[in-house]
């Protein structure tokens, strides 16, 4: 059949066959879409000298004053700007939607990749817009092709989804996941280094790290593993699901084949976001999980258009990033790096344990292992204490902090952003040293509440 025939037939004839030209064209020649809403400049935040981050910048989100929140690491928290920028852009698509979608939408689209591409250091053809790490990295992971002695290789650092996708994957094609043990603490990077470069073998097709494990939270080596995977002509996929707004990201520099990163966590964009790069010669193997009418027009057609929704999550990119600029970056990643060192540290001292990975090895997100008391086996699974701890600070004492089991051992995970404060940290080493003097309490202690996992 002649699929052509079709090119022009649907509710709305979308300018998909003028992707490459939007994006492609360089900056010089780049004549940038009218953008149909205000964005959000952030004025009064230039050339501060002195920000004063903490408590007083939550009036920049819509967080409540209820809890101690240090639990940024989770599902992220959305400027107010960049929020209220999703629904004034909803609002005006409404006022007459084929004007939006059909005229305006990939244009705006493709500014915005251009925007995010230079953000994050790479070409703007060589990105797709998603809604978050597990679809970019789904999408990665099905288009590919294995089978029967092939094997995908992970860290047992991983996340959880992204290692049931491997698994979903193999099941169906025959491949195998194999999954390297990296134990705690890390002393430094070569500990880590060491463990992929012994556990490589012939028929790994593909390897995917962590930039920064949701888990252990710290700041892995990719840029040496990807070089001892291609050594090994072995394809490698960064999940950076943590990475944008922790870290400097230059994605061009790393050599990685795939990057995927979340926009709605640390760089506090509105959720549902995030940003996938594709090495340029692996870009005819990539195809969307949504085939729509992109189709046999090229990578950037065939990611210009997944079916109707408002896109307004990606165009909020826009006022994220004006935020970013006028603040800084490197005033704020070194903002909440250096208190949450701080907040380990006291963590550390006050329950009297060792520290996870050294320092350097930190952006805004560490876990620090809880006290004996709280990890005496002679009480409880590790799993029921594991919620019932979550539970208890977040009831007991308005605390909203994540409670990780890595192997047998249970772990606090610390989060720090720019509305954080040492205060926070403060309560929340004083609230563990409680429960560990008065462990009947806990022991005693029935949530009114089903136990739900932190995410």
């Amino acid at each position: 059949m002649d699929l052509t025939q079709f090119s022009g037939l649907g509710d709305v004839n979308l300018h998909l066959s003028n992707v490459a030209d939007y994006l492609s064209v360089t900056e010089s020649e780049y004549s940038p879409p009218p953008i149909p809403v205000d964005i959000p400049t952030f004025k009064e935040l230039e050339n501060l000298e002195n920000p004063n981050f903490g408590k007083e910048w939550r009036k920049y989100f819509h967080l409540s004053d209820e809890f101690v929140f240090i639990n940024h690491g989770a599902l992220g928290c959305t400027l107010k700007e960049s929020l209220g920028l999703a629904q004034a852009y909803e609002r005006y698509m409404d006022t007459q939607p084929l004007r939006a979608v059909d005229r305006e939408m990939v244009p705006l689209l493709c500014h915005v990749k251009r925007k995010m591409a230079e953000y994050i250091k790479c070409d703007a053809t060589d990105v797709f817009l998603t809604e978050n790490c597990s679809a970019g990295i789904n999408t990665i992971l099905r288009s590919l092709e294995f089978g029967e002695g092939d094997a995908i290789l992970t860290l047992s650092l991983g996340y959880g989804a992204v290692a049931f996708a491997v698994d979903n994957v193999c099941k169906k094609s025959g491949a195998r996941h194999h999954v390297l043990q990296v134990d705690l603490p890390v002393r430094d990077e070569n500990e880590i280094v060491d463990v992929v470069r012994d556990g490589l073998f012939d028929g790994i097709k593909l390897a995917i790290f962590d930039h920064i494990p949701s888990n252990a939270s710290f700041i892995l080596p990719i840029k040496q593993l990807i070089d001892i995977c291609k050594e090994r002509d072995i394809l490698v996929l960064i999940d950076g699901a943590h990475s944008l707004g922790q870290l400097d990201i230059n994605v061009s520099s790393y050599g990685a084949d795939f990057y995927v990163t979340n926009c709605h966590k640390w760089f506090c964009n509105t959720r549902g976001s995030a940003i996938a790069y594709v090495r340029k010669e692996l870009q005819e193997r990539i195809k969307p999980l949504v085939v729509s009418w992109g189709y046999n027009r090229g990578f950037m057609a065939e990611f210009g258009w997944s079916g109707t929704q408002y896109y307004s999550q990606y165009v909020s990119l826009l006022s994220t990033l004006n935020f970013w600029r006028t603040v800084g970056g490197d005033v704020i990643r070194s903002y909440c790096s250096h208190t949450v060192k701080q907040a380990a540290r006291l963590c550390c001292e006050k329950w009297k344990v060792e520290p996870v990975c050294p320092e350097h090895m930190i952006g805004s997100l560490v876990i620090v292992r809880l006290p004996d008391a709280l990890n005496d086996s002679n009480w409880k699974s590790e799993g029921e204490k594991r919620y019932m701890l979550a539970d208890y600070l977040y009831f007991m004492h308005k605390i909203e902090v994540p409670i990780r089991q890595i192997g047998e051992t249970l772990y606090v995970r610390i989060s720090c952003h720019i509305y954080n404060q040492m205060s926070d940290f403060e309560k929340l080493s004083s609230a563990v040293l409680d429960i560990c003097e008065n462990r009947d309490s806990l022991v005693n202690y029935n949530s009114k509440f089903n136990q739900i996992p932190t995410a």
